[in-house]
């Protein structure tokens, strides 16, 4: 019997081979089950450790730090050569840039003055120059004049990327030490980012970097800040009315690369107010016998920093811990640094009595010359009030920045998340500012005084 179906010539076998691998290969692919970000949206997150660990000046190697050392220097004198008063126009920009990287503060601030308050007909790095106006006050602890360039700003410009990186700056400036005015300037700014929220720009390549517009789900950021911030203050009605606004402005359909960044930011700001989350703990390294207090007794207030185990400025910080702890020793603070990574493996307990040890007649194991290994991040916290905590806890909190700072009041209640600057164990800086308005809105109650029973007390 013949067959109606032909065997396939050998010279097309390959050919035919090939298609049924694409087909097969086409037909088991896996379609994605939830939203994911855009190629460049996932090389954007997966350059995050980079960029955090770039940006502090103290993780740069000697050499870049010589460099940038002589580069000031030279800025300043370049600086100090000139006066405001030679430019116009763009030159005046120019001019504020370079007293800026010399530190230059003063001259920094009459040259933007200057630009802004020119009669040009055209001025078409009106932006640029309110940043440097306000980074000039930020610079010489002007909250008053931060507040009103950041207002005149929002005024005079489009709402575009270097105006939301200046307010950025100003807002935390003045959030926790000036909240009144971290308030009136945030209201002002909520109705422009509801209008760009309702009419999103079209995101197309920018001519120049003022036009570049601000990203949907930075927008839902901005404005959840300020709810955050009103909770902060004690205004949780408020702050309710100003999520409702947001939810209500935003598009109907979202790109995954607004929609996952927005759900974390919401999911994130849904913590304040909720009581903190059990969080498991892998081990101390302050003390092998220690019991961590977290969710047991709060104090006055608990606060935790966490980080994953390369952010090295977090470490750093983390390093402060224990003598922030003997400065503060009185308000009752719990601190703790939160170091998320898998749990360390523990040496078993030796068996019987220890050896007499002979490491000073063992020969190194490092050989002349040959530079020693680092020390992990666990290593170099030994001995500081840190808990190990799994990788998962970044995600608990929906952390995309580092150290996160996670503050509760006396009843475990979440009030305060935030990312914290190098600085902020510093007297007077971010943690004690906190703490302050903590201790201050949320007292630690007190239990009444035992009384004796009243002589005409019937029993």
């Amino acid at each position: 019997m013949v067959s109606l179906i032909q065997a396939p010539s050998l010279k097309k076998l390959p050919l035919l081979l090939f298609l049924l691998t694409t087909l097969a290969t086409a037909q088991s692919a896996p379609v994605p089950s939830t939203p994911q970000l855009s190629p460049q949206s996932a090389y954007d997150q997966v350059m995050r450790p980079l960029e955090i660990t770039r940006r502090a000046i103290t993780n740069w190697s000697d050499a870049e730090t010589a460099a940038l050392a002589i580069a000031i220097k030279q800025a300043a004198e370049a600086c100090i050569a000139r006066t405001p008063g030679q430019f116009t126009g763009d030159d005046l920009i120019a001019y504020a840039r370079l007293c800026a990287l010399g530190q230059q503060w003063p001259a920094v601030l009459t040259a933007a003055t200057n630009y802004i308050t020119s009669t040009d007909a055209s001025k078409p790095q009106l932006a640029q120059a309110y940043a440097y106006e306000v980074g000039a006050n930020l610079h010489t602890n002007a909250p008053k004049a931060i507040l009103a360039d950041s207002l005149a700003m929002l005024n005079a410009v489009p709402y575009n990327s270097i105006t939301d990186e200046t307010l950025y700056g100003a807002l935390h400036y003045l959030q926790l030490a000036f909240t009144p005015d971290a308030l009136t300037l945030y209201a002002a700014r909520q109705p422009i980012l509801l209008a760009a929220l309702r009419n999103p720009r079209p995101a197309t390549r920018p001519a120049t970097a003022t036009e570049t517009p601000v990203p949907i789900h930075t927008l839902y950021a901005d404005g959840l800040a300020f709810a955050a911030l009103q909770q902060f203050a004690g205004d949780p009605q408020a702050a309710a009315k100003t999520v409702a606004e947001l939810d209500t402005a935003l598009p109907a359909t979202l790109e995954p690369d607004d929609s996952i960044p927005i759900g974390e930011t919401h999911r994130q700001y849904a913590l304040l107010g909720t009581p903190l989350p059990a969080i498991p703990l892998s081990l101390s390294l302050f003390a092998a016998a220690e019991t961590p207090r977290i969710n047991t007794n709060y104090g006055a207030s608990t606060v935790l920093f966490l980080f994953p185990d390369w952010c090295a400025q977090c470490v750093r910080l983390a390093q402060q811990i224990l003598p922030t702890l003997f400065r503060i020793s009185e308000s009752e603070v719990h601190l703790y640094a939160l170091l998320a990574q898998p749990a360390p493996p523990v040496p078993a307990a030796p068996q019987g009595p220890p050896k007499p040890s002979f490491a000073k007649l063992k020969p190194s194991s490092t050989a002349p010359g040959q530079p020693e290994s680092p020390k992990t991040a666990a290593e170099q916290l030994r001995g500081t009030p840190t808990l190990i905590v799994p990788p998962a806890t970044i995600s608990q909190f929906a952390a995309t920045d580092f150290p996160l700072l996670i503050a509760t009041d006396p009843k475990g209640i979440i009030r305060f998340i935030q990312p914290a600057s190098e600085t902020a164990l510093n007297p007077g800086d971010f943690l004690d500012q906190v703490i302050m308005h903590i201790t201050e809105q949320w007292p630690r109650e007190t239990p009444p005084r035992a009384t004796a029973p009243s002589a005409s007390t019937k029993l």
